[in-house]
C-alpha cells in the first residue's frame, strides 16, 4: 500500500484476512518501524492495536471516518462491506463506460436510519463479469468526498479479480492511496483464531 500526499510519500506491506461480510484482519509487516501494527474487525466493531506503546484501542463510531494508517481509506472503509447490502437501498442508474469496459451504474442509497457514513455510493459494475471498476462516495450534502477505482484485472487463484486499487481523496488535491495486491489466495479454510484480539498482540 503507497500512500501518496503533495509533500510525501510511504509504502507499507501487509497481510490481510478477510472472511466476507462479518470479519477481517490486517497485520502489517514492513517498513520495520510500523511492523506489527494491526487492525481486526469483527462486524461493526474495529481495534487496533499499536506495538509501539503495546495497547489494543476500540475504535469508536466518532473516529470511523479517521484515516486508517495515514491513507484514504478510512475506518469506516473497512466496515462498510457489511452494511453496503443491509444498510443501502439499491437502484440502477444506467449504463456507463468506465476505463473502456461497459458497466451497470448502481445507486446506493443509505436507509434513513442506517447507522452509515456515506449518504450515496455510485457503483460501476463491469456488465461482462460482475467486476467492480468505480465507486463513487457522497456525504449527505451531495458532494463526492472520494472516488476508488480498480484494475489490473486478471485470473488469479481461480477467479478473475483486480489486483490494483486507487483510492483518490477529492478534496484534497495530491492525496491517493494505491493498494497492489501481490498474492492472492481465495476459497481457503481460515481459522477463527486469526480474528481475535489475542492474535492482535501476536508475533507474525
Amino acid at each position: 500500500m503507497t500512500v501518496k500526499t503533495p509533500d510525501w510519500q510511504r509504502t507499507l506491506e501487509l497481510r490481510y484476512w478477510t472472511v466476507n461480510p462479518d470479519k477481517t484482519f490486517i497485520r502489517v509487516t514492513a517498513p520495520a518501524k510500523e511492523s506489527g501494527t494491526a487492525t481486526l474487525r469483527l462486524g461493526t466493531n474495529m481495534w487496533n492495536y499499536l506495538p509501539s506503546v503495546e495497547r489494543t484501542i476500540k475504535i469508536p463510531p466518532s473516529l470511523m471516518l479517521e484515516s486508517w494508517m495515514g491513507s484514504d481509506f478510512t475506518n469506516d472503509d473497512l466496515v462498510r462491506e457489511s452494511s453496503l447490502v443491509k444498510d443501502y437501498d439499491h437502484r440502477m442508474g444506467g449504463e456507463a463506460l468506465e476505463a473502456g469496459d461497459a458497466c451497470y451504474r448502481i445507486i446506493a442509497t443509505a436507509k434513513p436510519d442506517a447507522p452509515v457514513v456515506w449518504d450515496r455510493i455510485v457503483l460501476y459494475v463491469r456488465k461482462s463479469d460482475a467486476i467492480p471498476r468505480r465507486e463513487e462516495y457522497y456525504d449527505s450534502k451531495g458532494r463526492m468526498q472520494k472516488v476508488l477505482t480498480f484494475d489490473d484485472i486478471r485470473k488469479t487463484s481461480g477467479r478473475v479479480y483486480p489486483m490494483r486499487w486507487k483510492m483518490v481523496s477529492v478534496n484534497k488535491p495530491g492525496h491517493e492511496t494505491l493498494l497492489q495486491i501481490s498474492n492472492l489466495t481465495l476459497d481457503r479454510p481460515i481459522s477463527d483464531s486469526i480474528f481475535t484480539q489475542e492474535n492482535l498482540r501476536q508475533p507474525f
